[in-house]
Order: structure tokens, then C-alpha cells, then sequence
């Protein structure tokens, strides 16, 4: 898949309701269930292994395409993941994941 191709119909989501999301995102990161999410220590991505401290908060609908900062948006990510995922949609992105994973 292109990385181009998920953005042909992207239009941002209102800057007002991303700072929003990102203020409860912060709320949830001190959260007992992210905790917990963290403490499985797998990225949601690339199924990798890592120390919950090298993992991100990720939004599977990113908020800049309109998701919001909830349990059901909100994974554990490693950097190598969410720096290559910006705001793409999920599915897109772990498409591409097992792509390039079938390269390897």
C-alpha cells in the first residue's frame, strides 16, 4: 500500500476538538486501566514485546481524523510504530505493518 493513499479524502478534524482530545488523553495516561494496558507490554501494531515504559499511547481513529481519546481508541504502541503511523487510520497502517513484516 502507498503511504500516500489513506490521505485522498482527509479533511482535519476542528483544532478545538484535537486540543480537547489531547487534554483527556493526558487524564487517561495517569489511569489505572492504562496502567494496565501498558503492563501487557505488547505494541498494538506489530505484536512485538517491549518494557511498558517504551511504550506510546496511540489513537487507533487518530484525532486529527476526528477519534477521540477513550478505552476503545487508545493502544499501547512502540516508537518504531507510532512514528510511522501519524495519522493514519488502523487498518491502513497494520495492513502496511504485515506488509513490510513479510518483507523481513
Amino acid at each position: 500500500m502507498n503511504k500516500l493513499e489513506h490521505d485522498v479524502l482527509f479533511i482535519p478534524a476542528d483544532p478545538e476538538m484535537m486540543e480537547q482530545e489531547r487534554r483527556k488523553a493526558k487524564e487517561l495516561k495517569r489511569s489505572q486501566w492504562w496502567k494496565n494496558q501498558l503492563g501487557r507490554g505488547q505494541c498494538y501494531y506489530c505484536q512485538r514485546r517491549y518494557h511498558p515504559k517504551e511504550l506510546t499511547m496511540d489513537h487507533v481513529q487518530p484525532i486529527s481524523r476526528g477519534g477521540r481519546s477513550s478505552h476503545s481508541n487508545c493502544v499501547p504502541c512502540c516508537g518504531e510504530c507510532n512514528e510511522h503511523k501519524k495519522n493514519w487510520p488502523a487498518e491502513s497502517f497494520r495492513a502496511w505493518v504485515e506488509e513490510m513484516q513479510g518483507k523481513l
